[in-house]
């Protein structure tokens, strides 16, 4: 079977999620993943590897060139679409009329919350093939997918489907293949060290951590970001450690090199709607884990990691502090995280949760 995984862009993190399915669909199906990338911006956090195909990000009127690509390019038996986007969903429903197969729809994010009407509607900049007036119109017509697949329960109860698990190279991802002292000292980690590896968004709670971390006696907080985010004399005055964003090969390394994981997030619409990646890769990784209890992480992390409430700037700077002085606490978090993972949240493992999905709307033999 072939399946085509489509992004709608990747050249950003968006294409993170689409990489991991295409991972996943690649143990039991011959995988494409294509969609538009920016010529002077790339993804640093891409692999190489064969079977992508992208083409050059533009807005319209030369979009359409580039759509038109898309579509000759989607030539799978089954579809899978990222997000409700014209690059991504809006071209597999082209190809699927065209080709006569099904296209799968995956949401990993409430796309409408993050820009919400109030924010476009006066001016929604219909150059942009990302614009949120096509996004809400493409999450209007979900019901022309022939499957859903989403990343979290709230999504699916929202827009039904099946959830499918973050997914995570646990190959790639495995402490044992990582040296943890030469990472720190590649990494300049002398002291206590708590990484965000997320991006720098409000609803993640990073100015929460950053505060909650600036009480614990010795404590830095390791964040990364592009060279124009965390700007302020505020940001100044943290214990922040800045780093540029790392290489896919390289990202093991960074999780090997903290001493906590932390994902503070907080209890919005946007929030609630999301799972994040890094804590499959912070699991992979055998890393203590400090989360915030919002989405599907309390079942995610129940009996790995140290669950807070979200907001709770006390609380959490509480369970990071416990899990600094108590060593053998936080590694058996880790373990047990590690093998959570194994468990659940491997390639193999979401695979075998995928084929099921494609296996019900996929053609029969011909």
């Amino acid at each position: 079977m072939r399946i085509t995984v489509l992004s709608h862009d990747l050249s950003t993190n968006a294409g993170r999620r689409t990489h991991r399915l295409a991972g996943a669909a690649r143990t039991f199906a011959e995988v494409k993943l294509i969609g538009p990338a920016s010529r002077s911006h790339k993804w640093l956090d891409a692999p190489a590897e064969p079977g992508v195909y992208t083409v050059r990000k533009r807005r319209f009127p030369d979009f359409h060139a580039s759509f038109a690509e898309l579509v000759e390019a989607a030539d799978g038996d089954v579809l899978i679409a990222v997000k409700p986007h014209l690059a991504s969903f809006g071209v597999a429903l082209v190809a699927a009329e065209l080709r006569e197969v099904p296209a799968i729809l995956d949401i990993d994010d409430l796309d409408v919350a993050m820009s919400p009407r109030s924010e476009w509607a006066a001016d929604p900049d219909l150059s942009r093939p990302k614009s949120p007036v096509y996004v809400s119109l493409l999450t209007r017509a979900t019901g022309a997918a022939a499957a859903i697949t989403t990343c979290c329960s709230a999504l699916q109860r929202r827009f039904g489907g099946t959830v499918i698990p973050q997914a995570v190279d646990t190959k790639l991802f495995d402490p044992a293949g990582t040296d943890r002292e030469r990472a720190r000292r590649k990494l300049g980690f002398g002291g206590p060290t708590v990484l965000f590896p997320g991006v720098p968004r409000t609803h993640k709670g990073l100015e929460l951590l950053a505060g909650a971390v600036a009480g614990i006696a010795g404590a830095r907080l390791a964040v990364t970001c592009r060279s124009e985010d965390l700007a302020g004399p505020r940001w100044g005055r943290l214990p922040v450690t800045r780093l540029p964003v790392v290489p896919y090969a390289s990202a093991p390394e960074l999780y090997a090199a903290a001493d906590i994981v932390a994902i503070p997030q907080l209890d919005t619409e946007v929030a609630r709607h999301q799972m994040p990646l890094k804590a499959a890769d912070a699991m992979a990784m055998g890393r203590p884990i400090v989360a915030s209890a919002v989405s599907d992480l309390p079942e995610v992390l129940d009996g790995c990691a140290r669950l807070v409430p979200p907001g709770d700037p006390g609380a959490l700077s509480a369970a990071i502090a416990e899990l600094l002085r108590d060593e053998e606490q936080a590694r058996e978090l880790g373990a047990r995280a590690r093998e959570r993972c194994l468990q659940r949240y491997s390639y193999a493992r979401v695979g075998e949760q995928l084929a099921e999905v494609v296996g019900a709307v996929a053609p029969a033999p011909r």
